[in-house]
Protein backbone atom coordinates (compact mmCIF):
# COMPACT_ATOMS: atom_id res chain seq x y z
CA UNK A 1 0.00 0.00 0.00
CA UNK A 2 2.72 2.45 0.77
CA UNK A 3 3.91 3.60 -2.62
CA UNK A 4 0.66 4.32 -3.56
CA UNK A 5 0.86 7.48 -1.12
CA UNK A 6 3.07 10.32 -1.62
CA UNK A 7 6.27 10.71 0.51
CA UNK A 8 5.39 12.26 3.81
CA UNK A 9 7.90 13.91 6.45
CA UNK A 10 6.43 13.22 9.93
CA UNK A 11 7.86 15.94 12.19
CA UNK A 12 8.53 16.22 15.87
CA UNK A 13 9.50 19.83 17.09
CA UNK A 14 11.06 19.75 20.69
CA UNK A 15 12.23 22.79 21.68
CA UNK A 16 14.66 22.71 24.68
CA UNK A 17 12.66 25.75 26.62
CA UNK A 18 9.36 25.91 27.71
CA UNK A 19 7.41 28.28 30.39
CA UNK A 20 4.33 26.33 30.87
CA UNK A 21 5.85 23.62 31.51
CA UNK A 22 9.96 23.89 32.08
CA UNK A 23 11.62 21.03 30.25
CA UNK A 24 8.20 19.62 29.46
CA UNK A 25 9.43 17.36 26.07
CA UNK A 26 12.12 15.10 28.31
CA UNK A 27 9.40 15.50 31.78
CA UNK A 28 8.70 12.14 32.74
CA UNK A 29 5.08 11.29 32.56
CA UNK A 30 4.30 8.07 34.08
CA UNK A 31 7.76 7.53 34.15
CA UNK A 32 8.19 7.93 30.55
CA UNK A 33 9.98 11.26 28.44
CA UNK A 34 7.05 13.06 26.91
CA UNK A 35 8.13 12.68 23.63
CA UNK A 36 8.30 8.94 23.51
CA UNK A 37 4.93 9.21 23.78
CA UNK A 38 5.04 10.76 20.00
CA UNK A 39 7.80 8.96 18.99
CA UNK A 40 6.28 5.30 19.35
CA UNK A 41 3.23 5.62 17.49
CA UNK A 42 5.01 7.85 14.47
CA UNK A 43 7.00 4.70 14.15
CA UNK A 44 4.29 2.79 13.93
CA UNK A 45 2.75 4.19 11.23
CA UNK A 46 2.73 2.00 7.88
CA UNK A 47 2.24 5.75 5.68
CA UNK A 48 5.28 8.16 6.83
CA UNK A 49 8.70 7.87 4.82
CA UNK A 50 10.64 9.59 7.41
CA UNK A 51 10.73 11.07 11.30
CA UNK A 52 13.00 14.09 11.80
CA UNK A 53 12.77 15.66 15.62
CA UNK A 54 13.59 19.06 15.25
CA UNK A 55 15.33 20.23 18.77
CA UNK A 56 17.96 22.52 20.41
CA UNK A 57 18.08 20.32 23.24
CA UNK A 58 21.33 18.10 23.58
CA UNK A 59 19.28 15.88 25.70
CA UNK A 60 16.17 15.26 23.89
CA UNK A 61 18.55 14.79 20.71
CA UNK A 62 20.40 11.98 22.35
CA UNK A 63 17.48 10.42 23.43
CA UNK A 64 15.46 10.59 20.47
CA UNK A 65 18.05 8.81 18.85
CA UNK A 66 18.18 5.67 20.91
CA UNK A 67 15.29 4.89 18.56
CA UNK A 68 15.48 3.30 15.31
CA UNK A 69 14.27 5.19 12.78
CA UNK A 70 14.02 8.35 14.32
CA UNK A 71 15.93 11.11 12.60
CA UNK A 72 17.94 13.79 14.46
CA UNK A 73 19.59 15.30 11.22
CA UNK A 74 20.31 19.21 12.97
CA UNK A 75 20.26 21.19 16.23
CA UNK A 76 17.77 24.09 15.64
CA UNK A 77 18.83 27.39 15.35
CA UNK A 78 18.13 29.24 18.91
CA UNK A 79 16.56 32.00 16.74
CA UNK A 80 13.68 29.14 15.60
CA UNK A 81 13.46 28.00 19.36
CA UNK A 82 12.36 30.89 21.25
CA UNK A 83 8.45 31.69 22.47
CA UNK A 84 7.12 33.29 19.70
CA UNK A 85 8.10 30.94 16.89
CA UNK A 86 5.93 30.33 14.77
CA UNK A 87 5.27 26.88 13.76
CA UNK A 88 5.33 27.47 10.22
CA UNK A 89 8.69 28.49 10.11
CA UNK A 90 10.23 25.74 12.13
CA UNK A 91 8.88 23.32 9.78
CA UNK A 92 10.23 25.32 6.38
CA UNK A 93 13.92 24.74 8.33
CA UNK A 94 13.47 21.22 8.32
CA UNK A 95 11.76 21.01 4.87
CA UNK A 96 14.95 23.17 3.60
CA UNK A 97 17.07 20.86 5.67
CA UNK A 98 16.08 17.80 3.65
CA UNK A 99 15.73 19.35 0.58
CA UNK A 100 19.64 20.00 0.60
CA UNK A 101 20.55 16.59 1.47
CA UNK A 102 18.30 14.99 -1.28
CA UNK A 103 15.23 14.45 0.18
CA UNK A 104 11.89 15.02 -1.51
CA UNK A 105 8.71 15.03 0.15
CA UNK A 106 4.97 16.40 -0.80
CA UNK A 107 3.47 16.33 2.57
CA UNK A 108 4.56 17.67 6.30
CA UNK A 109 2.96 15.63 9.36
CA UNK A 110 3.25 17.38 11.79
CA UNK A 111 3.38 15.37 15.50
CA UNK A 112 4.04 17.92 18.63
CA UNK A 113 4.46 16.36 21.69
CA UNK A 114 2.52 18.25 23.63
CA UNK A 115 -0.48 15.89 22.72
CA UNK A 116 0.63 12.11 23.74
CA UNK A 117 -2.66 10.42 24.08
CA UNK A 118 -1.90 9.61 20.19
CA UNK A 119 -2.43 6.48 18.12
CA UNK A 120 -0.52 5.01 15.03
CA UNK A 121 -4.08 4.39 13.24
CA UNK A 122 -4.70 8.23 13.57
CA UNK A 123 -1.73 9.09 11.62
CA UNK A 124 -2.48 6.77 8.73
CA UNK A 125 -6.13 7.74 8.73
CA UNK A 126 -5.38 11.75 8.66
CA UNK A 127 -2.80 10.52 5.60
CA UNK A 128 -5.54 8.34 4.08
CA UNK A 129 -8.21 11.61 4.18
CA UNK A 130 -6.27 14.04 2.99
CA UNK A 131 -5.11 11.89 0.04
CA UNK A 132 -8.73 10.89 -1.03
CA UNK A 133 -9.97 14.49 -0.46
CA UNK A 134 -6.98 15.91 -2.53
CA UNK A 135 -6.54 18.36 0.00
CA UNK A 136 -3.82 20.89 0.82
CA UNK A 137 -3.93 20.73 4.34
CA UNK A 138 -5.48 18.88 7.33
CA UNK A 139 -5.99 19.58 11.06
CA UNK A 140 -7.45 18.01 13.75
CA UNK A 141 -10.82 18.70 15.22
CA UNK A 142 -13.13 18.18 17.98
CA UNK A 143 -17.17 19.87 18.27
CA UNK A 144 -17.32 23.01 20.20
CA UNK A 145 -19.71 22.23 22.80
CA UNK A 146 -22.88 24.67 22.45
CA UNK A 147 -22.20 26.57 25.49
CA UNK A 148 -19.19 28.21 24.29
CA UNK A 149 -20.09 28.02 20.33
CA UNK A 150 -18.41 31.03 18.86
CA UNK A 151 -22.10 32.58 17.58
CA UNK A 152 -23.05 33.04 21.91
CA UNK A 153 -19.67 34.84 21.95
CA UNK A 154 -19.14 38.64 22.88
CA UNK A 155 -16.18 40.89 23.49
CA UNK A 156 -15.79 43.50 25.87
CA UNK A 157 -16.20 47.23 24.54
CA UNK A 158 -15.80 50.71 26.03
CA UNK A 159 -19.51 51.27 24.62
CA UNK A 160 -20.63 47.74 26.04
CA UNK A 161 -20.59 44.22 24.42
CA UNK A 162 -20.39 43.30 21.53
CA UNK A 163 -21.11 39.88 19.24
CA UNK A 164 -17.41 38.41 18.55
CA UNK A 165 -18.81 37.18 15.12
CA UNK A 166 -19.34 40.11 12.86
CA UNK A 167 -22.43 38.32 11.35
CA UNK A 168 -25.60 38.61 11.00
CA UNK A 169 -26.59 34.71 10.92
CA UNK A 170 -26.02 35.25 15.00
CA UNK A 171 -29.22 36.92 15.73
CA UNK A 172 -30.90 33.59 14.43
CA UNK A 173 -29.02 31.54 16.98
CA UNK A 174 -31.20 32.28 19.77
CA UNK A 175 -31.57 28.57 21.09
CA UNK A 176 -29.44 26.04 21.59
CA UNK A 177 -31.17 23.73 18.20
CA UNK A 178 -30.69 26.66 16.05
CA UNK A 179 -26.62 26.89 16.58
CA UNK A 180 -24.41 25.55 13.85
CA UNK A 181 -22.08 22.95 14.40
CA UNK A 182 -18.95 24.33 15.31
CA UNK A 183 -14.85 22.78 16.22
CA UNK A 184 -11.67 23.51 17.05
CA UNK A 185 -8.34 22.36 16.25
CA UNK A 186 -7.36 20.02 18.79
CA UNK A 187 -3.36 20.49 17.81
CA UNK A 188 -2.96 16.60 17.36
CA UNK A 189 -2.08 16.46 13.80
CA UNK A 190 -1.75 18.89 11.19
CA UNK A 191 -0.59 18.35 7.53
CA UNK A 192 0.22 20.13 4.56
CA UNK A 193 1.31 20.14 1.51
CA UNK A 194 5.14 20.98 1.32
CA UNK A 195 4.30 23.88 -1.17
CA UNK A 196 1.81 25.72 1.15
CA UNK A 197 4.67 25.43 3.57
CA UNK A 198 7.01 27.62 1.29
CA UNK A 199 4.51 29.91 1.15
CA UNK A 200 4.32 30.90 4.61
CA UNK A 201 1.01 28.75 5.36
CA UNK A 202 0.50 25.59 7.18
CA UNK A 203 -3.83 25.33 7.38
CA UNK A 204 -4.17 27.20 3.88
CA UNK A 205 -5.47 26.01 0.43
CA UNK A 206 -8.27 23.59 0.33
CA UNK A 207 -8.51 22.83 4.39
CA UNK A 208 -9.95 18.94 5.39
CA UNK A 209 -10.67 18.37 9.27
CA UNK A 210 -10.69 15.25 10.46
CA UNK A 211 -12.72 14.67 13.73
CA UNK A 212 -11.03 13.23 16.60
CA UNK A 213 -13.43 11.34 18.90
CA UNK A 214 -10.40 10.18 21.09
CA UNK A 215 -11.81 11.18 24.76
CA UNK A 216 -8.85 11.26 26.01
CA UNK A 217 -7.06 13.96 23.56
CA UNK A 218 -5.43 16.23 25.81
CA UNK A 219 -2.78 19.37 24.64
CA UNK A 220 -0.34 19.93 27.66
CA UNK A 221 0.78 23.48 27.54
CA UNK A 222 0.24 24.59 31.39
CA UNK A 223 0.77 22.84 35.23
CA UNK A 224 -3.20 22.15 35.04
CA UNK A 225 -3.00 20.31 31.45
CA UNK A 226 0.28 18.14 33.44
CA UNK A 227 -1.72 16.75 36.06
CA UNK A 228 -4.97 16.21 33.62
CA UNK A 229 -2.48 14.10 31.47
CA UNK A 230 -1.24 12.39 35.05
CA UNK A 231 -5.08 11.56 35.68
CA UNK A 232 -5.72 10.33 32.17
CA UNK A 233 -2.91 7.94 32.49
CA UNK A 234 -3.75 5.20 33.30
CA UNK A 235 -6.80 4.89 31.17
CA UNK A 236 -4.68 5.30 28.09
CA UNK A 237 -1.76 2.99 29.14
CA UNK A 238 -5.04 0.22 29.84
CA UNK A 239 -6.01 1.29 25.78
CA UNK A 240 -3.10 0.77 24.62
CA UNK A 241 -1.36 -1.78 26.98
CA UNK A 242 -0.63 -4.27 23.38
CA UNK A 243 0.23 -1.27 21.60
CA UNK A 244 3.10 0.53 23.02
CA UNK A 245 6.11 -0.55 25.20
CA UNK A 246 5.61 2.46 27.96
Amino acid sequence: MKPLFPKILGLIPARMGSKGVPGKNMKPLGGTPLIQYTIEPALQSQLLDTIFVSTDCPDTASFARCFPGITVPFVRPAHLATDHTPMVDVVTHALNYARLHGYCFEFVLLLQPTCPFRTPHIIDDTIRHIVQQKADSLITVRKIPHPFNPFWAYTSHADGFKHAMPCRDHRKATRRQDLPVTYYRDGEIYIARTSLIHKGELTGGKLSGWLNDNELGINIDTPADWTQAETLLSRWKEQTKNIFSY
